[in-house]
């Protein structure tokens, strides 16, 4: 009897002209499917390359029809990031007595990236990851995809070897990161991870829900200059974090431009699992609610409207406030042979 699950790879040409390889990850019976992208198309892998959800598509309960989760080759993608996610302000940070200096790649006044901005944004992953396992069972299909920070990136001089394994399986779509020290001379190391999902909605954005996990509470980082553009933008946080009910009261997301970060308050034995839930309100049905759980390891989640003309809101799951390279909140330092581990995923919920 053959395997339901099946892991593949494909290849097509952009909207550019570029060459895009991809592994499919599928179930041979219902139709879903979760693409990962093997190489970055143009530029830096900045969120949108090698290792980036390149399409998830999920059979809906509510309709029992495939249903485009997460955008599926439409030129953007949900990238993994590390060894940090978000942004580093102004590049620098200061780690083992010593200052350092990452290429500055974000443009904060005009939101984009560029080769000479202001800031550190969505981590160092190189431009293609390793192929390191594939596998496909008659439970889920899985990939595992590595890369050695080595010692050579700018600003970052530390030896870190980080896998990320995707899987699809019949309860969903997940991603489980591991990052070890490699280092042989006793040096600690500091990291983060996160992951910019995009959620395809069928209606408005400004009509979706984003209901966090009500098992707790949640701060919400100030940033230093809130709005979507201008001069004064600056959404580092200034180090304060005020209790917020912003997404636990189920208000439509609205107009307002959203780029906040959340921390939940509870323990993580407390509350091991955080699900987020979009609710997504077309004309004339109801579909299923997305489901974006992340483990204990990850208490920051951060709501982002950028790009809202696309039909789609980022809800990411990340281990660490916002430049906590700098204010320390969620950091993660990594001791010599140390393995730090987390995982975060999506389901639709039945």
């Amino acid at each position: 009897m053959a395997d339901v699950f099946t892991v593949t790879e494909d290849a097509y040409a952009d909207q550019q002209g570029r060459r895009v390889r991809v592994a499919v990850l599928g179930n041979s019976e219902n139709g879903e499917l979760a693409e990962i992208l093997l190489n970055t198309p143009g530029g830096q892998n900045r969120s949108t390359g090698a290792g980036a959800v390149n399409g998830l598509l999920l059979r809906d309960p509510q309709t029992n029809k495939l249903r485009e989760v997460l955008p599926h080759r439409r030129g953007f993608a949900g990238g993994v990031m590390a060894p940090f996610a978000n942004r580093v302000r102004n590049g620098l940070f200061n780690f083992g007595g010593e200052q350092h200096q990452l290429a500055c790649n974000w443009d904060e006044v005009e939101t984009r990236i560029t080769g000479n901005g202001q800031h550190a944004i969505h981590g160092l992953l190189p431009q293609e990851l390793n192929v390191s396992n594939r596998d496909a069972t008659s439970r889920d299909a899985r990939l595992t995809l590595t890369a050695s920070f080595d010692g050579s990136y700018e600003g970052y001089p530390f030896l870190v070897n980080v896998a990320f394994t995707y899987s699809l399986g019949f309860d969903g779509f997940a991603i489980e990161v591991a990052a070890t020290n490699v280092s042989e001379t006793g040096l600690p190391a500091p990291f983060m991870v996160g992951w910019h999902p995009y959620f395809q909605l069928e209606g408005a954005v400004s009509n979706a829900v984003v209901a966090f996990d009500r098992r707790t509470t949640y701060n919400v980082s100030e940033p230093i200059g809130p709005g979507p553009a201008g001069p004064k933008r600056d959404t580092h946080p200034t180090g304060l974090a005020l209790p917020s009910d912003d997404f636990t009261r189920g208000q439509p997301l609205g107009d307002k431009y959203w780029d906040d970060g959340f921390k939940a308050t509870a323990s993580a034995r407390a509350v091991p699992q955080l699900e987020t839930r979009i609710h997504d309100h077309p004309e004339g049905w109801e579909p299923a609610p997305i489901v974006l759980w992340q483990d204990g390891q990850c208490r920051f989640i951060q709501v982002y409207t950028g790009m809202r003309d696309l039909g789609v809101v980022a809800v990411e799951p990340m281990s660490g406030q916002t430049d906590c390279f700098n204010n320390g909140d969620g950091l993660v330092v990594l001791q010599a042979g140390e393995t730090w581990e987390t995982a975060f995923g999506v389901r639709l919920e039945g």
